[in-house]
């Protein structure tokens, strides 16, 4: 593997580490990528692992860092020397084949951290085909606190090998994901009593979103070499705020490194409208479900006519539940074009024994203010570790594709998308009536056919027992034609039946 260095820019003060399977250094973005310092390999590396380059590339996968890959025959171990403080730590994965013969679309295996579980049973290729953006490639992220060591473990599940493509680990200020937003708060949508995230707490990145705004990628983010996508994929509603060559003012409350320009300067409004909900339903897709979720909310008021207090207030709604009744942008920040960050913390639980809930944000304008309206700019969704330092999530559900070249993953179940439509419920639901409907008049029939077919056997049996005189059974057997031998009248019965019914 590899190892990147990158230089962080003067206001962030810290040091930045990532490592690639390689046996040369070179370039690629803001830094360098080196190969795999022998200071942090496990033991065991020659039994336990060995790497390999991958057999073609696709088209938007970089050369560096996913065209070469570290293989685990058995579980392995990364040991980092890194500096105290909370670090960001990605995982970059290229599911594809591999020259070695190695097919990492059929890799499952787990990664723990330093007693964190950040995967388990992970199978990146489902992952990449779960996603909502279009990528061969994935990148995991995670945020945790390190005294001295960070200790990176990979493990094959059964009948499998596990892989890398690289790692990265980023320093951070300390507590920027733990202290709460820009006044220190993390507010509990649950309790009135305020939520309080320790060093002992692990995150992972769910979503990232440049509300209104482009993708900007790592090395256009401030420091830390985040990724924020574009709302777009998401059917968002409301009007997209972008005043041209705006000039946002940050703060000692919130630094640059908080969010890039390119956040804050764009953002969604709900176009004024008084009825109408800015409602971002969906937009975050799912969540899995047993676990607390730090909600980050990045605002800045960035239109001419909106400078004073108590022109634009709304409400937040994290999950049906009041996070803040009233948020008033331009008096948090102190005035216009200042951008603030808030922080709710919230948990998602089984519900109707969904494990991927939804997690949904609202916001509601105030009706008495100037614009009944609201905005937002950006979104952070970060999951909390559980009690057990658990992060991993079930695999996702492959969805079906119709390119016969994707693999077929034997133990994944495709996905039904989206709900069900209310005519199919109806649908089913006559269907259902009509099936139990036919189900009883079959039933009646069969019970109504015994019964009379039991009524024609004593009939016919009391007939049979009639005695007729030799000029009926003489009529009835059209004088014999069949000589009565030992089958005597059995060919006749019929006949005789009948003749019985016409004289009754």
């Amino acid at each position: 593997m590899e190892l990147r260095r990158r230089s962080c820019p003067p206001m962030f003060f810290s040091s930045t580490a990532v490592i690639l399977p390689s046996t040369s250094t070179t370039m690629a973005g803001i830094g360098s990528w080196k190969s795999e310092d022998q200071k942090i390999l496990s033991s065991n590396l020659v039994n336990a692992s060995y790497t390999s380059e991958a057999s073609y590339q696709k088209s938007g996968v970089s050369r560096i860092p996913y065209m070469k890959a570290r293989i685990f025959r058995s579980a392995f171990t990364y040991s980092f020397p890194v500096t105290p403080g909370w670090k960001f730590l990605r995982l970059y994965f290229y599911p594809t084949q591999y020259k070695s013969g190695f097919d990492a679309v059929n890799s499952f295996f787990s990664v723990n951290v330093n007693g964190f579980t950040l995967l388990r049973n992970f199978n990146a290729d489902i992952t990449v085909q779960a996603s909502i953006t279009e990528s061969s490639s994935l990148i995991k992220e995670f945020i945790i606190s390190v005294y001295q060591t960070l200790n990176l473990t990979f493990t094959p599940s059964e009948n499998s090998l596990a892989f890398v493509n690289g790692v990265e680990i980023v320093s951070m200020p300390d507590r920027f994901y733990s202290k709460g937003g820009f006044d220190d708060v993390v507010r509990n949508v649950s309790s009135d009593v305020d939520f309080e995230i320790d060093n002992s707490t692990a995150f992972e990145t769910v979503h990232r979103v440049n509300v209104g705004g482009q993708m900007v990628n790592d090395v256009d983010d401030s420091g830390m070499f985040r990724r924020w996508i574009p709302d777009d994929s998401f059917g968002n509603s409301g009007s997209i705020v972008n005043v041209p060559d705006v000039k946002i003012t940050y703060t000692e409350k919130t630094p640059a490194y908080v969010a890039p320009y390119d956040v804050y300067a764009t953002s969604r409004s709900m176009g004024n409208s008084n009825n109408l909900i800015f409602n971002l339903t969906g937009m975050f897709l799912t969540v899995d479900a047993g676990y607390n979720y730090l909600v980050r909310l990045h605002f800045c008021e960035t239109l001419p006519q909106v400078t004073k207090p108590s022109q634009r207030v709304f409400s937040i709604l994290v999950r049906d539940k009041m996070a803040k009744k009233e948020t008033d942008v331009i008096r948090l920040s102190g005035g216009p074009r200042i951008p603030v960050y808030l922080d709710f913390s919230v948990y998602v639980g089984f519900e109707s024994g969904m494990r991927q809930p939804e997690l949904r944000l609202d916001l509601h304008a105030f009706k008495d203010t100037n614009l009944t309206d609201a905005i937002l700019s950006g979104v952070e969704i970060l999951k909390l570790n559980d009690s057990e330092g658990n992060l991993a999530r079930p695999n996702q559900k492959l969805i079906v594709s119709t390119d016969d070249s994707r693999p077929n993953h034997s133990n994944v179940t495709p996905p039904i998308k989206g709900k069900p439509h209310v005519l199919v419920i109806i649908l089913i639901a006559v269907g259902s009536v009509i099936g139990l409907a036919t189900f009883i008049v079959i039933i009646m029939l069969l019970i109504r056919r015994k019964k009379n077919k039991k009524e024609n056997s004593v009939i016919m049996f009391k007939l049979l027992l009639k005695q007729y005189t030799y000029a009926e059974l003489k009529k009835i057997t059209k004088s014999f034609p069949t000589p009565l031998g030992k089958e005597g009248l059995e060919p006749y019965i019929e006949e005789i039946f009948l003749m019985g019914v016409r004289l009754q």
